[in-house]
């Protein structure tokens, strides 16, 4: 690794622990803590990232891409595939309100330039290997993409959710009854 990689990774490395040490609070994380932490100067970190929440949102997206390859649902008793969704989107949604910037950074991110390698693809992936076993492969994405498209859009609009409909996803109780309800009208039917 040449002088240059070594500096920018020093960038990324000194942003992604200080994002861990703000708990996900990526607005409280600066240049110059940055700047500090990588031993660089400030000049030479906008050399690198055009700007802050670039900077921040590749790093997010680093996060996230390490947290959804390492991620293995704790399913229990679940032989079928709905149980087995129900229990997996309760703890991704989990994941998701227990880091909130992180994930919305990541998920807009996701938005504004769609990959099929981003890390709701990835998420994608993970939703369709609890069901490959028991629905056609064709299904078993389309589903999966279902899935993450309804729990991205229920967690970054959760103020709209509260208010049309009373369902308070920071109530952890709520927030269980309403993605067993969701998962149950989208794939209760599809197995027998």
């Amino acid at each position: 690794m040449d002088k240059s990689e070594r500096t920018k990774q020093a960038i990324v490395s000194a942003t992604i622990a200080l994002i861990g040490e703000e708990n996900g609070d990526a607005s409280q994380v600066t240049i110059r803590k940055i700047a500090a932490r990588s031993e660089v100067s400030v000049g030479l970190i906008h050399h690198y990232f055009a700007s802050k929440e670039i900077l921040i949102e590749f790093c997010v997206q680093q996060i996230i891409s390490g947290v959804i390859r390492s991620f293995r649902p704790q399913i229990e008793d679940a032989s079928d595939p709905l149980s087995r969704l129900k229990q997996t989107a309760k703890q991704v949604m989990d994941f998701l309100m227990d880091h909130r910037e992180i994930s919305r950074i990541s998920i807009l991110g996701d938005l504004a330039e769609p990959d099929l390698k981003d890390n709701t693809s990835g998420t994608i992936a993970g939703f369709a290997s609890c069901v490959s076993e028991d629905a056609e492969p064709t299904d078993t994405f389309r589903l999966a993409f279902w899935l993450t498209s309804l729990l991205q859009v229920s967690f970054l609009r959760r103020d709209v959710l509260r208010q049309a409909f009373g369902v308070d996803l920071n109530d952890k109780e709520q927030r269980d009854r309403y993605l067993d309800e969701m998962t149950t009208q989208l794939f209760g039917g599809i197995w027998k």
